[in-house]
Parts: structure tokens; sequence; C-alpha cells
């Protein structure tokens, strides 16, 4: 057992620790999570070309640009069917996305889940095994797979750090850990900015696509006209 969840100490110190409980061996994990710790390159899922494709100024809107501002964005994480857990910015189950602050094409490509090959350029980590990794921590509380899944929740908040330098980061989601007796007895994503703040983020996205589709059927349908 190990302590619990530090956001002070990093992804790569959690990853070094993880590391060394295994080797060990004295310390289980499921054989398909051993690889990340096997190879000494892994860097807990995240891909580093699309956070720079995300942070380029020449994919943001012309309106960003004369206004001299950054597009805004919400860091979303959820669990897929398959278990993996995928962190992006343009997809999601709360729909956060300011499109209008982007190239519609970029904006458009983010929006797919295979607009590049394998993966969207809209998801900047993925966590493959997220569920069995957790599994690994809360039934057989393994110390190595505890301390891989806190090199995780780290990276994500490090991730949220470095998008809040260079762009508005309106919002973004964490692993929240609950303990008992010492032990992580679940590990979940939840947004870190209050939820009346949240749902107002929410609802101001309705408004604003209600906004832009009604604008778009006035242009393409001529108004009525009697005569």
């Amino acid at each position: 057992m190990i302590e619990p969840f530090d956001d002070s100490i990093s992804s790569a110190d959690y990853l070094a620790l993880a590391r060394r409980q295994h080797q060990a061996g004295v310390s289980r994990l499921n054989e398909e999570l051993a690889w990340m710790l096997d190879d000494e390159t892994y860097d807990c899922g995240l891909n580093k070309e699309h956070v720079e494709v995300l942070i380029y100024p020449h994919n943001w809107s012309a309106a960003v640009r004369d206004e001299d501002r950054k597009p805004r964005v919400f860091l979303h994480a959820q669990v897929n069917q398959k278990g993996n857990a995928q962190i992006g910015w343009a997809r999601g189950q709360l729909e956060i996305l300011y499109d209008e602050d982007f190239l519609k094409r970029y904006a458009d490509a983010a929006r797919s889940a295979n607009s590049v090959p394998w993966r969207g350029l809209g998801e900047l980590m993925w966590w493959r095994g997220y569920e069995m990794l957790l599994g690994d921590v809360t039934l057989h509380r393994s110390p190595a797979a505890t301390a891989l899944l806190y090199a995780h929740a780290a990276s994500l908040n490090e991730l949220a750090s470095y998008l809040a330098r260079h762009v508005s980061l309106v919002g973004a989601m964490a692993v929240n850990f609950t303990y008992q007796d010492g032990a992580v007895t679940s590990a979940d994503f939840v947004p870190t900015i209050p939820h009346d703040q949240l749902q107002e983020i929410i609802n101001e996205r309705g408004r604003r696509t209600t906004a832009r589709l009604r604008e778009a059927v006035e242009r393409i349908v001529p108004k009525f006209d009697p005569e």
C-alpha cells in the first residue's frame, strides 16, 4: 500500500515508483498492463502532436486572432465501453466545444473519432486498459498498479496546466480518488470547476448552437414575401 495521491508529485516520479515496485517482483500487475512499465518511454498515453496542433495559433479562427485572445477549451475525460480512458477537447458526453474559436476544418476534424490514422485529432491522451488498471488497484491492492494509476492522474493534471498556459481553459476533468482504510476504492473523472459553473457552460453552449442554426436557416431559406 502506498500513500494517497499527492498532486505535488509528478507523473514521472510516480512512474519511477511504479517501475521500482514492478521490478522488485513483489507487486501484482496484470500482464496486459506491464508493458507500460517495461517501456521506458511511456508517458501515460499523451499525444504531444495533437496537443501542439491545438495550441498552434494558425488553427484558431480569424475572430480569435482579430480579438487578440485565446480560444476557449474544456478538457474532457471519460471511459469508453472497452474500458479505455479518452481525454480530449472536442468530443465527450458534456458536448462543450467552442468550435467558433477554431478553423472549421480543424474543428470538424477534431470532432471525428478517426480524423487521423488510428486516433482522432481532438484526442490528447488515451489510457489503454484504465478499468483493468483500476481493478488491480481496488481488488488486488497492487502498489505498482496504484503508483501507475497515480502517474496517469498526475499526467492529466499536468496536461491541464500546460493547456492553461496556451489557451483559455474554461474547465477540465481530473481523477478523484476515494479511500477506505488507506486503500483506493474508486477513481472517477470529475470536473475541476463547480457544478453551477459547469452547468452554465453547458447551457451557454446550447444557446450558441441554437443561435448559429437559426442564422444558418435564415441565410438558406428566403424570407416569406406575401407579394
